[in-house]
């Protein structure tokens, strides 16, 4: 039996939604509808056609704080145990100001993930004026990782570029490839020739000089002259004119691709990053916590949410209970026989120590003085110590540019530096300065925001030596 689910994105100064019916792995859309919001904010009237089964809405980009974090680790136990505390070191915002979401930020699953944390108020705010046009907010998706989604399903979720989308609540630049999210920059909603200046600093950090920038959004036709002229060596691409789901046909999607993306999200086909601060994505140990405000309201009707995929969970338990068995019974075989060849490497790699207990410690602490010696003459005939990178740094940086390095951390051939910089165009000219070096393979700006504090910017640059260095 289908379920009926309301879609809705509510901006400044328009509601865009859609009507979808949804069963077991489909999602259709009947309907799509677009109204003015009135001054105050708030969408006047109630939507037709419900009763809703669920409704699926946007949360404002600007309601979130958000930063790309590296963790040291990549099981799901552990990112959710560290990404809080990790994420308040970055952004105005404790864990007791609102629900916090975080995602991987591609299909490898790795210790690289989007994070974010959401005002209390600015959520409770989005679901009043919801509650007052349609109905109770079942999930709660953050716009800026459904637009991003709606972009990697029509370009090619394979596909390397650079989405800008630009609407009347703002810009979003986000660099995307088959690994996933590689950048993001959310620009708040201001005047077109403030919105163009900021789109084309994010696009001069993020985007290489041969990069493939694609444009959409509600103000693309008006925006795309200006940020042309800005960037007349980086040529702009439409978004393809094909929609990514079903039942836009007469419309053009391009003009509302964070509805699109939210009806992904709402299919779950959305690709990662997607950062949902409902209890929906948060799972089980999440719903006392906001169960009234995403207005599940007990376990019984979280049961009818998993119902009608119950049977199939059923027969995967009894296949992976036979699985289980025949590995057990795989490495029980396997086991005498890893021991045996595990003794032997021990007598070759160590033949003057015996056996015994202890084999383990005495082959790392030789791994690490092996690994030493190698590092200490890898260093020493490359010339490639920190105080040579240093030196290269201190040469190439211009003396007109005004750039305060916090930290430097060398892994050869790898280098990351930290540190501050009076704005973002000086972030550019540390880039170009470092680009020109001979001493600097790659030079790669990995990240830049606002400083916090307030008073210019805070960057991550990530460079690769050349094997020369004075």
């Amino acid at each position: 039996m289908s379920s009926k689910t309301l879609i809705i994105q509510v901006s400044r100064r328009r509601a865009v939604g859609g009507v979808a019916l949804s069963s077991i792995g489909s999602l259709r859309i009947t309907g799509i509808f677009e109204r003015p919001v009135s001054d105050d904010g708030a969408d006047s009237g109630l939507v037709a056609g419900g009763p809703w089964d669920r409704i699926v809405a946007g949360l404002p980009a600007q309601a979130v704080a958000y930063r790309i974090l590296e963790l040291p680790f990549h099981d799901r136990r552990r990112i959710g145990q560290a990404v809080g505390p990790a994420l308040e070191e970055h952004v105005p915002l404790s864990l007791d100001d609102g629900p916090l979401a975080w995602d991987h930020t591609g299909p490898a699953r790795s210790g690289r993930v989007l994070a974010g944390l959401a005002g209390a108020e600015a959520i409770s705010a989005v679901v009043r004026d919801l509650a007052a046009v349609a109905g109770t907010a079942r999930r709660l998706i953050w716009t800026p990782t459904a637009i991003v989604a709606a972009y990697r399903r029509s370009v090619g979720v394979d596909a390397e570029f650079v989405a800008v989308d630009v609407s009347d609540e703002g810009a979003v630049v986000a660099v995307v490839s088959a690994a996933g999210l590689g950048g993001l920059r959310v620009l708040a909603p201001c005047a077109d020739d403030l919105l163009v200046r900021n789109v084309v600093w994010s696009l001069r950090t993020l985007a290489g000089a041969e990069a493939r920038v694609v444009l959409g959004g509600h103000l693309a036709p008006r925006l795309r002259p200006a940020i042309e002229r800005a960037l007349p060596n980086l040529p702009l691409e439409a978004l393809p004119q094909g929609s990514p789901v079903e039942g836009m046909e007469g419309r053009d999607w391009r003009d509302r691709t964070a509805l699109v993306g939210l009806v992904l999200a709402a299919a779950g086909e959305a690709a990662a990053p997607l950062l949902d601060f409902t209890p929906a994505g948060a799972g089980l140990l999440g719903l006392s916590g906001f169960a009234g405000l995403a207005g599940i309201s007990g376990l019984s009707e979280l049961g009818e949410e998993f119902k009608p995929a119950l049977r199939w969970g059923v027969a995967a338990l009894l296949l992976g209970c036979v699985s289980i068995g025949i590995d057990y019974a795989q490495l029980l075989a396997r086991r005498t026989v890893l021991s045996e060849r595990a003794d032997q490497l021990y007598a070759d790699a160590m033949p003057d120590h015996s056996g015994g207990t202890g084999r383990r410690l005495k082959m790392e602490m030789r791994l690490r003085e092996l690994t030493g010696r190698a590092e200490t003459a890898g260093g020493a005939v490359a010339g490639t110590t920190s105080l040579h990178l240093l030196a290269s740094l201190s040469q190439a940086v211009p003396k007109n540019v005004e750039v305060e390095l916090d930290q430097l951390e060398h892994a050869p051939p790898s280098v990351k530096v930290t540190g501050r910089a009076g704005s973002f165009e000086s972030v550019t000219k540390l880039q170009e300065a470092l680009r020109r070096d001979e001493a600097f393979a790659t030079v790669e700006v990995k990240d830049v925001h606002a400083a916090v504090s307030g008073g210019g910017v805070e960057f991550v640059l990530a460079l690769t030596t050349a094997g020369r260095t004075p």
